[in-house]
C-alpha cells in the first residue's frame, strides 16, 4: 500500500468492522448527513463532523466544528492532525482505525507474576443463583440501563450465524466496544493445552504491541473456571515495581474463560491503558456473560462447520465414485471367438482395484485387473494414474515385458516407492484362441479347461512399484472352445463370512466349476453376488473386483 493508498476502519456497533478505502484524490468526510462519504447515524455524532484528506505527502485528519469534538488516540484535537497507520481516531461514540486492521497487535502468555490486586471470581457465582434485580440493587438506574442494555445487545448480536475466523473477530469486537476496552483477545485451547490467540483487537489508544497475559492468571481462568479482575494497576503502590505491567501500561484488566455447560475453549481479555476508571464487577459480569455465549456459538459454528465439511466431502467422494466407475468398462467386449466381461464393487465409494480392456494396435484385446495396495481416495487416485499408463503402454505396441517394466518403473517414480500395485496383465489374440500374459504379484488367475482341468497363470514377477528395475517373465498359454479364465482381486478370496472364515481359493474354484457354462457377465454378476451373500454385510471389506473370459466355439 503506497503513501496515498490508505483506509479506515470503521466499527459500528452489533456489525463486522467496515473497510472504507481512502484515496489521495478526494477528502473523506465523516458525519451523521448522507452528503458524507462515511455516515453514522447517531446522535453524538455531527451532521459534519470531521475530514480526512491528504497534503504534503501525508494524511490529516481535522474536525468540521462538530460539537463534541474529534479525537486521536484519545486526545482531542483543535485543528488538522497529521495521522499515522495504526492511529485511532472517535468521532462521537464511534472508533475509526487509520490503515490499521482489526487485528492489530498479537497476544501471548508470558511467566510474569499476577498483580497483587487481583480478584478471582468462580463462574459458578457469576452464572448460577444470581438474581439479577439483586445484583442491580445497588447501581445507580443509568449504570443499570447500561447493564441491561449490554447484555442484551450481546444475546442478540451472538444470534447470526458467522464462519468460524469472522465469529472470533466479531466476539473481540463486541467485547471491546460493550466494555470500552482498549485492547481485546481471544484464545483458544489447542489439541495440546497450549492457548493460541485467534482475535486481537485495539482501539489505536493503546499504541498496539502484544497482549501479554500472564500464564498463572490465564490457569485461573482455563483450568479452576475463575473470572479476574485487575483493578487499577498502576495506581497499586505494591505493583509499581513489575516491569511487564509498568511497559504493558495497563491500568486495569479482566481475564474470563470462554466456557460452556461442558468444556473450557480458552480464555478472552481486556484491558485498558489509557482509560481512567477501572473495570468493576458489573463489566465482569458483563464479560463473563459474553464469554459464555461465545463459547456455545463457537462450539454450535465449529459443529455445523465440520458437519458442512464432510458434507462437502461426501458430496466429493461421491462425484469421484462416479468418475472412477465411468473409467472401468461398461459393457462386455467381444473379439472373436472370446466373450469378456468385467465387474467392481468398491468397499468404499471409491476403491483402488482396477480393470481395463484396452484394443491394442495389431487388433488383439489387452485385458487388466490389478489392486492397489490401501483404500480410499489415494489408492482410486493411483489406479486412475495406472490406467492412464496402461492405456499409453499398450498403443505403442511393445511386447509384454517391456510393457510392463515401464509400468512398474512410472508407479516407483510417481509413489517413490511408498506403494504397490498387484497386476494380472493379458494380451488375448481373438482369432487364433493365443493368450500371452505376465502376472505381477497378483492372485493367480483360474483357467478352467473344457475337459475340467484347472490352471493358475503364475508366471510374472514382483508386484509394481517397489523396486524401479524389477524384472518380469512373460508366458503363452492357449484357450479352445469352452476354455474359461477367471481374473479376480483378493477381495474375493479374503472375504469373510460373520464366523471369521475366509472365501478362500478351494470356494473360488468350486464356485468356477458350477458356472461354467454361464456367459461371462452372468459369470461376473453371480461371483459377486455370491461373495456378498457369504459375508452377510452390507458393506465390504475390501474392494472386489472379477473378469472373465470365455472362448466359445
Amino acid at each position: 500500500m503506497n503513501q496515498h493508498d490508505q483506509y479506515l476502519l470503521i466499527r459500528r456497533p452489533g456489525a463486522n468492522p467496515e473497510r472504507v478505502e481512502l484515496t489521495g484524490e478526494e477528502a473523506c468526510t465523516v458525519g451523521r448527513s448522507q452528503d458524507n462519504r462515511v455516515v453514522l447515524t447517531d446522535s453524538s455524532v455531527s451532521r459534519n463532523h470531521a475530514r480526512f484528506f491528504f497534503n504534503e505527502n501525508a494524511w490529516w485528519v481535522e474536525d468540521l466544528g462538530s460539537k463534541n469534538g474529534t479525537k486521536v488516540n484519545g486526545n482531542l484535537i483543535d485543528g488538522p492532525k497529521r495521522v499515522k497507520a495504526g492511529d485511532g481516531i472517535q468521532v462521537g461514540s464511534f472508533q475509526l482505525a487509520f490503515s490499521s486492521e482489526t487485528a492489530t497487535g498479537s497476544a501471548r502468555l508470558a511467566d510474569v507474576a499476577a498483580p497483587p490486586n487481583l480478584t478471582a471470581v468462580p463462574m459458578e457465582s457469576l452464572s448460577a443463583g444470581t438474581d439479577t434485580r439483586v445484583f442491580t440493587k445497588s447501581m445507580s438506574p443509568e449504570r443499570v440501563g447500561a447493564f441491561l442494555k449490554a447484555m442484551d445487545r450481546i444475546g442478540q448480536a451472538l444470534i447470526a450465524h458467522r464462519p468460524l475466523d469472522e465469529l472470533y473477530e466479531f466476539v473481540v469486537t463486541l467485547a471491546s466496544e460493550v466494555l470500552h476496552a482498549e485492547r481485546t483477545a481471544l484464545l483458544l485451547r489447542e489439541g495440546d493445552g497450549d492457548l493460541s490467540p485467534r482475535a486481537v483487537v485495539t482501539d489505536g489508544r493503546s499504541g498496539g504491541g502484544d497482549i501479554i497475559v500472564s500464564r498463572s492468571i490465564a490457569r485461573l481462568a482455563v483450568d479452576q473456571r475463575q473470572a479476574i479482575l485487575i483493578g487499577n494497576v498502576m495506581a497499586d503502590t505494591r505493583f509499581k515495581e513489575q516491569q511487564s505491567v509498568i511497559q504493558q501500561r495497563i491500568t486495569s484488566a479482566m481475564c474470563v474463560p470462554l466456557w460452556s455447560n461442558t468444556d473450557v475453549l480458552g480464555l478472552l481479555y481486556v484491558d485498558n491503558t489509557a482509560a481512567v476508571s477501572p473495570f468493576e464487577e458489573t463489566d465482569l459480569r458483563i464479560l463473563s456473560f459474553l464469554a459464555h455465549l461465545a463459547a456455545m456459538k463457537i462450539q454450535e459454528t465449529a459443529a455445523h462447520e465440520e458437519l458442512q465439511k464432510r458434507k462437502r466431502v461426501e458430496e466429493e467422494v461421491k462425484r469421484a465414485a462416479t468418475l472412477q466407475q465411468s473409467l472401468l468398462p461398461a459393457e462386455p467386449r467381444k473379439l472373436g471367438r472370446f466373450d469378456v466381461a468385467g465387474g467392481n464393487v468398491p468397499s468404499f465409494d471409491v476403491g483402488g482395484d482396477y480393470f481395463d480392456f484396452i484394443d491394442a494396435p495389431d487388433g488383439r484385446l489387452m485385458v487388466g485387473l490389478g489392486d492397489v495396495a490401501g483404500k480410499g481416495m489415494a489408492a482410486a487416485l493411483l489406479m486412475t494414474g495406472l490406467r492412464a499408463t496402461m492405456r499409453a503402454q499398450v498403443e505403442v505396441e511393445r511386447p509384454m515385458v517391456d510393457l510392463t517394466s515401464r509400468v512398474n518403473r512410472s508407479i516407483y517414480e510417481n509413489t517413490r516407492g511408498e506403494r504397490f500395485i498387484t497386476l494380472m496383465l493379458a494380451m488375448i489374440d481373438g482369432a487364433t484362441g493365443a493368450v500371452s500374459y505376465v502376472n505381477g504379484g497378483h492372485n493367480p488367475p483360474y483357467l478352467l479347461r473344457a475337459d475340467g482341468t484347472m490352471e493358475t497363470l503364475t508366471v510374472g514377477g514382483l508386484l509394481l512399484g517397489i523396486f524401479p528395475d524389477a524384472v518380469y517373465e512373460s508366458a503363452d498359454v492357449t484357450m479352445g472352445a469352452g476354455d474359461v479364465l477367471l481374473l479376480y482381486s483378493d477381495g474375493v478370496t479374503e472375504a469373510r463370512d460373520p464366523t471369521g472364515e475366509e472365501f478362500a481359493e478351494e470356494r473360488l474354484e468350486t464356485f468356477l466349476r458350477e458356472h461354467r457354462d454361464l456367459v461371462p457377465e452372468a459369470l461376473v454378476k453371480a461371483l459377486i453376488d455370491e461373495v456378498r451373500r457369504f459375508t452377510s454385510a452390507e458393506q465390504l471389506a475390501d474392494d472386489v473386483t472379477v473378469v472373465a473370459i470365455r472362448c466359445g466355439s
